[in-house]
């Protein structure tokens, strides 16, 4: 019987569940308006983690052959953004002597070179960008001669030995590997690294290695330095709010000091469970103590950067970046994780360390919006029009049983970051139906988001955007109902004359990974009826559908003048005239729409877009001078 299943979730929402209900029998209604809730998309929603790529000089054949097969299924999906600092094995690199500690493997220092990283995504991925990390404990990986034999100790006692435990540098374990007799010592294999000499490396790859260093102008402030008492427990920290502030201020300022437009990404927080708290697994004092009262870990940190940035002058943050892992393993939980980070009436069944969220322990405690509560504490602190975005660096949403599933939570999180204005994306896992979904995003969305109403949002949400010329919509529909099909009308307005031709592409019914390319995946092509302003069709159960539909562009968020004038080629290679001085930005999009460059503070005279390092295709460029916006198409051979 249609709507079983939604009539189940809608009863068990009387229960506290309060998700994937609404009126059982109806259709679902979209409102969807293309001038209003205007705001740009950001690429950078399109990441992910590295992996694969070898930081090594490596030549086997296997090895290179799965990298190419990444570099490809990146290019090929549309994702823009790769974090690349390996999570904890980042804290204590050393780009000096390319190693670093693996806190995860007794603390063993193996070799790595991130310019090697770095030169690899250059040569490889053209438009996608790179994150590396700073360090901040203090300290860095000196030396491989005081490692752990793991090898001869797992062929002795077995594989189940715990590999956290502080063995490097002389370290004693028991037999069976589960108990530490005895701590290694961190000096063998560590030096001081002082803030001087982590941002050091912006010299290092600007001056001597010559990289293009637009490409990498995001930099993680560490990772997860709040729980450094458990992964970095070896080292002599006496961990607390102020003690991890006064760590990222000094790291900060000397960043900002060599490189005014970089962007800092911070404080990197792990998981719920230390949002609120500081050394949840060790350490001091676990709240931030304010003169008044305690403070969410959270609140604490942004409210000193806040002071520190008006007293100093040094802008202290560009994207407010946190972890978040998940763990509730049901259907209905994990198609309702989106709704952690901005939705005020959501029972997270999940809520632990939020209830830490006025300084003291409130078990009433069950909604956490946190990045609405971020959104709140930046403008408290910082002031109105901060320009400090959000980011999710790591986050595992996988359902291994079930790939679609994991498609649409995947979706759901994409959409609800799109509307939100979230800047970066990156989970940590990457499992099958997550190519699919950020293809169907990042090859057939727009690149303006505008405003889209469900009748039953919590069954099926829609997510929409436009292109800058308004000539093309894309609705992105996510249909959460478990087994039925819905119908869907979609009422379109600001678009003009609309089409009578709707093309739609629909994912469903996943079992495995699917995703080989732009050309060849798993999305079923199919056409929806557009009568006047409406638009009608039926999407399956557990399915994604782009809605793409057509219309007269209009001057509104397009320029509607050419820049003919302002640009010059030398093959490839486009300029822009910056002779005046009056250009403040230069962006240049794929014909999908999607930015490949963005370009501020320009120099005097010609400018060069760098368009010869993007891959053969059709781009428009677009120029925001004080006389107005400019644009341009142009052809790369």
């Amino acid at each position: 019987m249609k709507h079983l299943n939604s009539m189940l979730l809608c009863g068990l929402s009387f229960l506290g569940s309060s998700v994937l209900c609404g009126t059982a029998f109806a259709d679902i209604s979209i409102a969807v308006d293309a001038s209003v809730g205007v705001q740009k998309i950001s690429p950078y929603l399109y990441g992910r983690n590295i992996d694969v790529i070898s930081d090594g000089e490596d030549s086997d054949a296997a090895l290179l052959e799965k990298e190419n097969d990444f570099y490809s299924k990146m290019l090929e999906s549309g994702m823009y953004f790769l974090r690349a600092n390996n999570g904890n094995n980042a804290t204590r690199y050393n780009w000096r002597k390319k190693m670093t500690v693996h806190p995860d493997w007794y603390n063993n220092v193996y070799e790595h070179d991130w310019g090697i990283t770095a030169q690899k995504v250059i040569d490889n991925m053209p438009g996608v960008d790179v994150m590396y990390a700073f360090q901040l404990t203090g300290y860095a990986a000196s030396s491989t001669e005081h490692n752990f034999s793991d090898w001869a100790f797992y062929q002795e006692h077995g594989m189940w030995a715990t590999g956290t435990l502080d063995l490097a540098g002389g370290g004693e374990a028991s037999e069976d590997g589960t108990t530490l007799i005895k701590a290694g010592d961190y000096s063998l294999y560590n030096e001081t690294w002082p803030a001087d000499s982590t941002v050091g490396i912006i010299d290092h790859w600007r001056d001597e290695l010559k990289l293009d260093m637009s490409r990498f102008q995001y930099w993680s402030m560490d990772n997860e330095m709040e729980i450094w008492s458990g992964t970095h427990g070896d080292l002599p920290l006496d961990i607390d709010a102020d003690f991890l502030v006064e760590r990222y201020i000094d790291v900060a300022k000397k960043a900002r000091n060599k490189w005014k437009d970089i962007k800092l990404t911070g404080p990197v927080v792990a998981n719920e469970w230390q949002w609120c708290s500081v050394g949840a697994t060790g350490g001091k004092s676990g709240l931030g103590k304010g003169e008044d009262r305690d403070y969410c870990w959270l609140e604490y940190f942004i409210m000193r950067l806040a002071a520190e940035q008006k007293a100093s002058g040094v802008k202290m943050l560009d994207v407010f970046d946190m972890h978040w892992y998940p763990s509730e393993k049901s259907y209905e939980d994990r198609v309702n994780w989106h709704r952690v980070f901005f939705d005020t009436t959501y029972n997270y069944p999940g809520a632990n360390g939020i209830k830490l969220v006025s300084g003291s322990w409130d078990n009433n405690q069950k909604k956490e919006y946190i990045f609405k509560r971020v959104n709140d504490w930046l403008d408290k602190y910082f002031g109105e029009n901060h320009g400090i975005t959000l980011g999710i660096t790591e986050t595992s949403i996988i359902d291994e049983s079930d790939p679609m599933t994991t498609a649409l939570t995947y979706a759901s999180w994409l959409g609800t970051f799109m509307d939100h204005g979230v800047e970066i994306f990156t989970p940590w896992t990457w499992g099958d139906g997550m190519y699919e979904t950020v293809h169907l995003f990042s090859r057939y969305g727009q690149d303006y988001r505008v405003a889209s109403t469900s009748s039953n949002d919590s069954l099926l949400s829609a997510y929409t955007s436009v292109s800058a010329a308004k000539d093309s919509m894309t609705v992105i529909l996510v249909n959460r109902a478990e087994n039925d099909a819905e119908n869907v009308t979609i009422d379109v307005a600001g678009l003009k004359n609309m089409k009578p031709a709707a093309i739609t592409m629909t994912l469903s019914g996943i079992t495995g990974e699917t995703f080989e390319s732009h050309a060849v995946n798993a999305l079923k092509a199919g056409e929806a009826q557009v009568t006047g302003t409406k638009v009608s069709l039926t999407v399956p159960a557990k399915s994604i559908t782009a809605v793409k539909l057509t219309a007269d562009a209009v001057a509104g968020i397009a320029p509607a003048s050419v820049a003919a004038n302002l640009l010059s080629s030398q093959g490839n290679a486009w300029f822009v005239n910056n002779s005046a001085g009056n250009i403040r930005s230069v962006q240049v999009f794929t014909s999908l729409g999607q930015e490949v460059r963005n370009m501020n503070e320009l120099s005097r005279g010609n400018v060069s877009l760098q368009t010869e390092k993007l891959i053969r295709g059709n781009y428009i460029i677009l120029i925001h001078s004080t006389s107005g916006l400019k644009i341009q198409p142009i052809s790369v051979k």
